[in-house]
């Protein structure tokens, strides 16, 4: 019996995207650990998505977008008896983007843009990350994956702020921060039409006002977020199946994944220092 067609997690974002602009591999695997999709795992811990799961992924998206549904009440009814999606086969060969790779490299034209010289530098950058990770065959990989909202990054906790004081607080206006959430650069913990935002939102904020004042629009951001989820990609086929092994594999994998992340900001400064020299201190 021939094996059933799936995607990994890269490409069902790619094959997603153009539908819902704002969906992101860590959304994805938000709405995993919260239970609304649980997609297949191989030995090796990478996720495998079905046509069942990329249409349930798809309902739920859909459901957020249209209906303004909390994760709560979607998840009651994907369990209501009865529920059907409706499943469409999967495309088999993918012509945008899969998750990156460490040891085997396929190349692809970039996208064609039109806004600007930092808008083509994205689409550049975008193309250039093609790459995919093995995870060496002697780690040992659990199939069970416990992802953490603390893994975001190391930001003080407070209360949530609306799109205006976000704006106030970071010394920019309302429409910048629409803006970022549009692009998904920043994103609301609270329900749509109800925006809140933490305080990761309100680094990118103050830095987007920041770049602002040099000229640099909210949409020449979107570089950064392309190239930070490419990163997260990679790392994550490394390290997600160690840090959900839990008690020294866990500690020692988070000490691995801060080392390579401090390396990767390295090597940005490195290659940014070859264009500007001495300029850049």
């Amino acid at each position: 019996m021939a094996a059933q067609p799936h995607h990994s997690i890269g490409e069902v974002l790619s094959l997603l995207q153009a539908e819902f602009s704002d969906v992101t591999i860590s959304k994805i695997r938000f709405l995993e650990s919260q239970g609304l999709i649980a997609p297949e795992r191989t030995p090796s811990g990478y996720r495998k998505f079905y046509a069942v799961d990329v249409a349930r992924l798809r309902w739920i998206l859909t459901q957020q977008r249209d209906s303004f549904l909390p994760l709560k009440v979607i998840k009651k009814r994907l369990e209501e008896p009865g529920f059907e999606l409706e499943v469409e086969p999967l495309v088999a060969d993918l012509t945008a983007a899969s998750e990156p790779s460490l040891f085997s490299k396929r190349h692809k034209q970039p996208e064609t843009r039109t806004e600007s010289s930092v808008g083509a530098d994205a689409a550049d950058l975008q193309g250039a990350a093609e790459v995919e990770v093995e995870v060496p065959s002697e780690v040992e990989v659990s199939t069970e994956v416990e992802v953490s909202t603390e893994d975001e990054g190391p930001f003080e906790d407070i209360e949530g702020m609306s799109a205006f004081e976000l704006a106030e607080e970071a010394g920019t206006d309302t429409a910048v921060v629409r803006e970022l959430d549009r692009l998904g650069l920043i994103e609301s913990i609270g329900r749509v039409g109800n925006a809140v935002y933490d305080s990761e939102a309100l680094v990118v904020a103050k830095a987007a006002a920041v770049f602002g004042a040099h000229g640099v629009e909210p949409r020449h951001l979107r570089m950064f977020k392309v190239s930070a989820e490419r990163q997260a990609g990679l790392l994550d086929q490394l390290f997600s199946a160690r840090l959900a092994k839990g008690g020294k594999a866990m500690q020692q994998a988070r000490a691995d994944l801060n080392e390579l992340v401090q390396l990767s900001e390295l090597l940005q400064r490195t290659v940014l220092r070859r264009t500007f020299g001495e300029s850049l201190d």
